[in-house]
């Protein structure tokens, strides 16, 4: 999600803000085991990266696509971790700063 696109929670009543938590909490609880197996998948792929990596007989040539490999799928597991945080995140985040009081201007 670009900056531009991300709801501004700012203008959120505490109701909107509460109700966009709990869904963003169900959310990640009714797809949690969908979530957790699809970065199992990635993290076998990875282990069986780093295996391959550590052979001796693996070529130079095909070190490098490993490494190329590796760095891709951490890349997809950081934005998946990324995008379920800030799912769920940015209403709690939002509903917390509500609660603090504007800083007045000295």
């Amino acid at each position: 999600m670009k900056p531009d696109d991300a709801p501004s929670y700012g203008k959120w009543s505490w109701e909107e803000l509460s109700k966009a938590e709990n869904t963003a909490s169900q959310f990640l609880e009714e797809n949690s085991t969908q979530i957790a197996d699809t970065m199992r998948v990635k993290l076998r792929f990875l282990e069986t990266l780093i295996q391959r990596l550590s052979l001796k007989t693996t070529t130079f040539e095909d070190r490098l696509d490993y490494f190329a490999r590796v760095s891709e799928i951490a890349r997809l597991l950081e934005s998946d971790a990324d995008g379920f945080f800030e799912l769920a995140s940015q209403p709690v985040v939002a509903r917390i700063l509500g609660t603090v009081p504007p800083q007045r201007a000295a």
